[in-house]
């Protein structure tokens, strides 16, 4: 399994909570307010579930007990996470049950519309022929 708990030597957090620092919160809440994808969630919210699932798609796991045997592997990536205690295998079968999947699919085309726009555009970057002063 990838090490995605360990630590960065650049920013001192680990490699997962660096990605899922990229997703601005704005659109992650303006998707579960469209899909009321909490309703009646009290302990289980769509973001518990969302970083079980990168955790999952980025550490290779092909069950919910790969998920939550990895992520109860160490308490601080928990707190890094987000999390209070590591999900049970049984809530996250819920939640994948009860929580329509059209909250992610959303989510996904609303990141990548805007990671385009954000994008360095070629013009931006210096050319590397340019002398230094």
């Amino acid at each position: 399994m990838p090490n995605f708990h360990r630590r960065s030597k650049n920013s001192n957090k680990p490699v997962i909570r660096q990605i899922l620092d990229k997703i601005p919160n704005h659109i992650f809440r303006a998707q579960v307010n469209k899909h009321k994808s909490d309703k009646g969630c009290h302990k289980y919210k769509t973001y518990d579930q969302f970083v079980a699932l990168i955790f999952g798609q980025l550490c290779k796991c092909y069950t919910l007990s790969d998920i939550s045997a990895g992520l109860s592997m160490s308490g601080t990536l928990l707190k890094d996470l987000g999390h209070e205690q590591n999900p049970a295998k049984s809530t996250m079968s819920d939640g994948n049950k009860k929580r329509d999947s059209k909250v992610f699919k959303d989510l996904y085309s609303l990141l990548l519309s805007y990671q385009r726009s954000v994008k360095i555009k070629p013009s931006n970057l210096c050319n590397r022929r340019d002398k230094k002063p």
